[in-house]
This record gives C-alpha cells, sequence and structure tokens, in this order.
C-alpha cells in the first residue's frame, strides 16, 4: 500500500542523520533507522555497529582553515539555541574557543586569514595575554593564540537526543535497529532491511552512517566510498569538583606548533614535527565524575581501518594504551598545578575524504549520502544535515556554498 511507503528513509541515527530527519519530517513522510547507544562496548558481543554520537564533549567553533567549514558551522552555531529551546534539551556551553601556536607559522597564519575574512568575532591574544587570561596552561613564548569568543563545546549526546525529539514532533518515525541492506524493487521503491528482517519500503534513501558505511551492503554492488577510517586515541582525565569550578570556564584548545621545553616529548607529531592537540575544559560526565578531555589530531596519526572488525575492536577498545599515558604525562606539563584523581583512554574512528569536506551527494536520484565529518562535522552537523534533507526531499541545492565542494568520489576497486 502507498501508506507504507515513506518518502524518505534515513539510514544512521547519529548527529548528521538526526538533523536530516529533523528537516525532511517537515515536508514529508520520514523514517529514520539507526541503533540506540549500547550500555557497554563489549568487542565479544555480536553488534558491530556503533556511533560517534557517545560523548558529552566535542569542541564547536566556527574558526578553521577552511572557510567552507566556517560556514557550516556558523550557520548551525546560530542555531542551537534554538534547538535547545524548541527540545528542551541542553547541548551547548559557550566558554569560547582558542586556537593556538607558534606566532608566525603558517598553522596561525592561515586560521588568521580566515577568522579576518570570516568576519568572525575573535580577538588575537599575545604570549603575555594568554598568560595572564589563562594562568594553568603552560605555553611557550613564542606563542599567541586567536580567541573565538561565540564559541565553546556540545554533548554529542544531547544534540542527538534533541534533533531526533523535533523530528518525532513532526512525525517522523523511528527504528531502532541497525541496517543490514539497502534494496532497489521492481515498483521502483527502495527496500532498506534490518538485522531483524523488518523491511522499510521508501521513495529515497539518505546515508549518514559514517565510519560504517561500507561493512553492510548499503551501496550499489561494485561501488564504494572514497573515505579513509582514522582511529583516534584521547585520554579522560578526571579532575576535582574545585578543578571543575575553577577550569569550567576556560576555553576550548586546538594547539599546534612547537610546545616548551619542558612539555612531554614522546607524543605523537604532525608531519613538520609540530605538537598537535585538543583539549576541553572540565566536564561533567553520566557518572557524575569531571573529566578534561585531551587528544591527538588527525594529522599527527597515519593509521587507517579497511576492515569492519578493526573498526569494532577499536570502537570497543580504550584506544592505544601507550599513548592514553604519554597524552597524561603531556597533560601535566600543559596544564599547571592540576592534578589528576585518574585517568583512562577513550577511542573514535573519523571519518576523512580526499575533498577534506563532507559528502553531501546522490549516488542516483533515490540514493543520497551525508558522509565524511574529517573531525569537523559534529559542530556542523545541522547545516549538513539541512542541506541533505532539502537535496533528498526537494532536489534541490539550498545553500550558497558550492554544490562540487561535496560531490561524492568513489574508489576504483572496493576493498573487502
Amino acid at each position: 500500500m502507498e501508506d507504507d511507503v515513506y518518502d524518505l528513509c534515513i539510514v544512521g541515527a547519529g548527529m548528521i542523520g538526526s538533523a536530516v530527519a529533523k528537516y525532511a519530517s517537515e515536508w514529508g513522510r520520514v523514517c529514520l533507522v539507526g541503533p540506540e547507544e549500547p550500555e557497554e562496548k563489549d568487542v565479544n558481543c555480536t553488534r558491530d555497529i556503533f556511533g560517534c554520537h557517545y560523548d558529552e564533549g566535542r569542541i564547536a567553533r566556527c574558526l578553521a582553515h577552511d572557510p567552507i567549514w566556517t560556514q557550516l558551522a556558523r550557520f548551525s552555531m546560530a542555531r542551537y539555541r534554538q534547538i535547545e529551546s524548541d527540545s528542551g534539551i541542553c547541548f551547548y556551553n559557550e566558554v569560547g574557543s582558542l586556537v593556538a601556536g607558534g606566532k608566525d607559522s603558517k598553522y596561525m597564519i592561515d586560521n588568521e586569514t580566515v577568522s579576518k575574512k570570516q568576519q568572525l568575532e575573535s580577538e588575537i591574544l599575545s604570549y603575555e595575554t594568554l598568560k595572564k587570561k589563562f594562568p594553568l596552561l603552560n605555553f611557550s613564548d613564542i606563542d599567541h593564540g586567536i580567541y573565538e569568543v561565540k564559541a565553546g563545546h556540545i554533548s554529542a549526546r544531547n544534540l542527538v537526543s534533541a534533533q531526533i525529539k523535533l523530528a518525532k514532533s513532526k512525525g517522523c518515525a523511528c527504528i531502532h535497529e541497525i541496517v543490514n541492506q539497502i534494496e532497489k524493487k521492481e515498483n521502483n521503491k527502495m527496500c532498506v532491511i534490518t538485522e531483524s528482517g523488518k523491511q522499510v519500503l521508501s521513495r529515497k534513501v539518505l546515508l549518514a552512517t559514517g565510519a560504517f558505511t561500507a561493512f553492510r551492503n548499503l551501496l550499489p554492488v561494485d561501488q564504494e566510498l572514497d573515505v579513509g577510517l582514522c582511529p583516534l586515541t584521547t585520554a579522560m582525565i578526571e579532575v576535582t569538583a574545585d578543578v571543575f569550578t575553577n577550569m569550567r570556564k576556560y576555553p576550548t584548545v586546538i594547539y599546534h606548533g612547537k610546545g616548551t621545553e619542558n612539555w612531554k616529548m614522546e607524543y605523537p607529531r604532525s608531519k613538520d614535527g609540530d605538537y598537535s592537540w585538543y583539549m576541553l575544559p572540565p566536564i561533567r560526565y553520566p557518572d557524575e565524575k569531571y573529566y578534561i578531555k585531551l587528544g591527538h589530531l588527525q594529522h599527527a596519526t597515519t593509521k587507517r581501518f579497511t576492515k569492519s572488525c578493526e573498526v569494532k575492536e577499536w570502537y570497543c577498545s580504550s584506544g592505544d594504551k601507550t599513548l592514553v599515558n604519554e597524552t597524561v604525562d603531556l597533560f601535566k606539563t600543559v596544564v599547571q598545578d592540576v592534578f589528576p584523581i585518574s585517568y583512562h583512554g577513550d577511542s573514535c574512528v573519523i571519518t576523512t575524504t580526499p575533498t577534506k569536506r563532507p559528502y553531501i551527494d546522490t549516488i542516483h536520484p533515490q540514493l543520497g549520502v551525508a558522509v565524511g565529518g574529517n573531525a569537523y562535522a559534529a559542530k556542523s552537523s545541522d547545516e549538513i544535515g539541512r542541506i541533505a534533507a532539502v537535496m533528498m526531499m526537494k532536489n534541490e541545492w539550498d545553500s550558497s556554498l558550492n554544490k562540487e565542494d561535496f560531490n561524492v568520489k568513489l574508489k576504483n576497486e572496493p576493498s573487502g
């Protein structure tokens, strides 16, 4: 029956998929399919599909080396407070964001250029000002910073919850299952088949499946997205309630530079030999403890995954244990007079593209993709989702950004 057919089925209920569902539900019958967060990550369990939004701390900032990411973030972040108000779910903490590094380095010059051209509300902070404004942070005297005022961090979990709540309020159906296969039926309908065997018929399907896109039969035969699966390790450093009180208004930090002489030497570097890391201020997590999160940037690792078992094992792990210890040692030299109560590692996988931008495109008129966050998509997911929703529901490109910058690229030969 025609009543059993959705206008759009979105596969993947993470940050991008939930945003697509919210917007698409304004224009037709929509179904969002994706598993809920597991109670625990167990490598011995049968489940092998996970999400990247199981976290309380993601950096939200407009400043980026690429003005396209700046625009995606700007549009998304401008709607944060409205999403919070409409959903009744808080997820954004506006504490500012600091990009720091060598004053005359290419990295800092590129960021300053984007900040000026995009007219961001930011300040250039000298080394002396950095010391005065953020006395607990240990920078080099050749460093300076770009402090973005209207920035901070988001709870990825709560953002997804807010988007799904709003999508449901507009009539979106939600199925909390993993999708195994997508088929095109003779009646020109798309059939989404879940692990339990449930079949969802839809006129169109959008994949927002991140690092797991290639590990189910979701794309046409012999087609695979050209993406890289980059594993990252973070250290979750538990601190006291007093440290939380003292540092909760500190900005998020992204650092790319030479560091100081007393920084921990054994830590992943970028190709130019610079330290490359990010840090969030103390955040209260679901276990009622306060953690500072510190991790390396993708420039500092060349490792890539190609198999489902590799990604599952990584998601269910605590990351690279040696690197976790090195990260905590680095933390002790970067943040002064703050002593960890305990620490543990965490892991994630980011989906990179050769263009370093997300794919927002169609494989064929009935199948679209919104994949490839490149470690920048959490804060920008609302706008990515809006563009993708319009693309699928209205067959239009509704953005001032060039469509060609988001064109999908396929691999010549699919991997196993």
